[in-house]
C-alpha cells in the first residue's frame, strides 16, 4: 500500500489518528491522558514528517520514532504549547527566552496568514567533502502560518478565500480540491460543461508552472536561448490566465457561476506555444548541452520513490505509473496520456515537463468552452470529506471534517511535503555545483508545506 497522509484531530474525549493509504483509511483513538502513537516510519519513511508534525501540533508521543526532532516548532517555541489543540486560542505565542532576557516587548510568532506573493524563505543544511555532498537537509516551518487552526469554526464559504491562497502557484488545484469537497458535502455533481471549464484552468496552471520550472532550469544551465524561450511564454501564460479569470494566478475562478472573461488570446496562446515548443524540442535534441549537464544528476531510484510515496513528476520520472488523471474517464476522453521516464534524474524531470505541456495543450484545445449554466451548491452536510487532485507538482490531498455546519478539522497534504523529504536521497553524493539545479528540478512550494 502507498501511504498518502497521516494526521491527527482532537475530539471531545480522545485524539483521533487518521492514516490514509491508497487502498484504505485507518483510524485510531488515543487517550487524552497519555496520548502515544506507534510509529510506522520504519515501513513508510515518508511517515516521519507526518508524525513529527502530529507530535508538535498535539503533544502526542511517537513511540519508536527514528527522528524525534521538532518539525513545526522552532527553538524558541514553548514546549508545552500545542497549537492544534482545541484549548489553544491565542494568536500570539510568547518566546520563552524573551522573559529571560528581560525584554518587555513581545516579539512573538504571529500565527496568521502570510501574503502569497512574498519571496519564499527556506533554510538548508549541506555537509560536503571535496565538493561532494555527504548529507543535505531542508528545514521548513520557519513561517508557520497557522492556517489549519485559522480555519476551525469557519463555514466552507468563509474558508474558501483562505484555502485558495495557500500556495499561489497551485491556487487552481487547491480550488479544485476544495470545490470537490463542497460538492460532496452538498450531495451535488458538477455539470460537464462547468467541469470542462475548470479542467481547462487546471491544465493551464500546470502548463504555466512547468514553463516556469523549465525557464529556471535553463537559467541554471546557462542556456540563455532556452531561458528566453520559456520566460516569454511564462509571461504570456500569466496574461492569458488574467484575461480568462481576471487574475494572473486565477484566484476565485472556480466559483460555479463564473464564466471565462476573454478566450481570444487563449486560443492564440495554445496554438503558438504548441507549434513553437515542438520546434524548440527538435532544436534542443540536436544540442547536447541539456543532456550532458542533467543526465544522471539528482537521481531518485524507483525503490526510493516508492519508499517516500512520491507522486507527480517525482514518481513518473522514476517509471512509476501514478497520475490521478489516469483514473478519470473524463480526462482520458479528453486526450490525456501519462508521460513516463525511467532515469529518475534531472534530465528525466526536464523531459516529463516538456511532454506534459504538450499533453495539456492538446487537452485544453478540446476543453475550451465559455458556456455558462445556472448551478447552485446546496447546504453542506456534516461529515468527513476527502479530495484528490493532480496538481502540476503531483497528487494534492485535502481533508475537511464538518461539524454543526463549520470546519472542525482542515488538513492538506501537498506533494511538496513528500518531495522535500526525498531531497536528501536525491542530492546525496552529488557535486555541490549541481545543488541548485537538482533542487529546482524537483517541484515543491514552501508555502504549501509551512501551513
Amino acid at each position: 500500500m502507498r501511504l498518502i497522509a497521516r494526521f491527527a484531530q482532537e475530539k471531545e474525549d480522545f485524539f483521533e489518528i487518521i492514516t490514509v493509504y491508497d487502498e484504505n483509511t485507518i483510524k485510531e483513538r488515543l487517550s487524552k491522558d497519555t496520548p502515544s502513537l506507534l510509529s510506522i516510519a520504519h515501513a513508510y519513511p515518508s511517515a516521519v514528517w507526518f508524525e513529527r508534525k502530529i507530535r508538535d501540533d498535539f503533544g502526542i508521543e511517537i513511540l519508536y520514532s527514528n527522528d524525534e526532532r521538532p518539525l513545526v516548532k522552532h527553538e524558541h517555541f514553548p514546549p508545552n504549547v500545542f497549537p492544534m489543540r482545541k484549548d489553544f486560542l491565542n494568536t500570539v505565542i510568547e518566546h520563552e527566552k524573551v522573559n529571560e532576557l528581560g525584554i518587555d516587548e513581545n516579539h512573538g510568532v504571529v500565527t496568521d496568514c502570510a501574503h502569497p506573493f512574498h519571496l519564499e524563505s527556506s533554510q538548508f543544511q549541506v555537509f560536503d567533502k571535496d565538493e561532494t555532498i555527504l548529507h543535505f537537509e531542508m528545514m521548513t516551518f520557519y513561517k508557520y502560518r497557522g492556517i489549519e487552526k485559522m480555519l476551525e469554526g469557519l463555514t466552507l464559504e468563509e474558508a474558501r478565500p483562505i484555502v485558495e491562497r495557500i500556495a499561489a502557484s497551485s491556487t487552481i488545484a487547491y480550488q479544485t480540491a476544495f470545490l470537490d469537497i463542497e460538492l460532496q458535502s452538498s450531495k451535488k455533481t458538477l455539470p460537464k460543461k462547468i467541469k470542462k471549464r475548470h479542467m481547462f484552468l487546471l491544465e493551464l496552471e500546470r502548463t504555466i508552472n512547468h514553463l516556469t520550472d523549465l525557464s529556471v532550469l535553463c537559467q541554471l544551465l546557462n542556456f540563455e536561448d532556452g531561458t528566453a524561450f520559456f520566460v516569454k511564454f511564462v509571461g504570456e501564460g500569466r496574461e492569458v490566465m488574467k484575461k480568462v479569470t481576471g487574475h494572473r494566478f486565477g484566484f476565485s475562478s472556480l466559483l460555479v457561476d463564473v464564466k471565462f472573461l476573454n478566450m481570444d488570446d487563449a486560443y492564440d496562446f495554445l496554438l503558438r506555444l504548441g507549434k513553437e515548443l515542438i520546434a524548440f524540442v527538435a532544436w534542443v535534441e540536436k544540442n547536447d548541452k541539456i543532456l550532458l549537464e542533467t543526465l544522471l544528476v539528482g537521481q531518485i531510484s524507483k525503490s526510493k520513490a516508492v519508499d517516500y510515496g512520491l507522486v507527480g513528476i517525482m514518481a513518473r520520472c522514476s517509471g512509476i505509473r501514478l497520475d490521478r488523471r489516469d483514473e478519470s474517464d473524463f480526462h482520458t476522453k479528453h486526450d490525456f496520456h501519462m508521460s513516463l521516464e525511467e532515469g529518475g534524474d534531472t534530465f528525466s524531470r526536464f523531459n516529463i515537463r516538456i511532454t506534459e505541456i504538450l499533453t495539456s495543450l492538446r487537452m485544453m484545445r478540446s476543453l475550451v468552452s465559455n458556456d455558462i449554466l445556472t448551478f447552485y451548491i446546496g447546504t453542506p452536510v456534516d461529515g468527513e470529506y476527502y479530495s484528490y487532485v493532480e496538481s502540476s507538482a503531483g497528487e494534492l490531498m485535502m481533508y475537511i471534517s464538518l461539524k454543526d455546519g463549520v470546519i472542525e478539522r482542515f488538513f492538506v497534504r501537498d506533494p511538496s511535503f513528500l518531495n522535500a523529504q526525498a531531497l536528501p536521497s536525491t542530492i546525496k553524493n552529488s557535486e555541490v555545483s549541481t545543488l541548485g539545479l537538482i533542487i529546482k528540478s524537483i517541484p515543491f512550494n514552501i508555502s504549501a508545506i509551512d501551513l
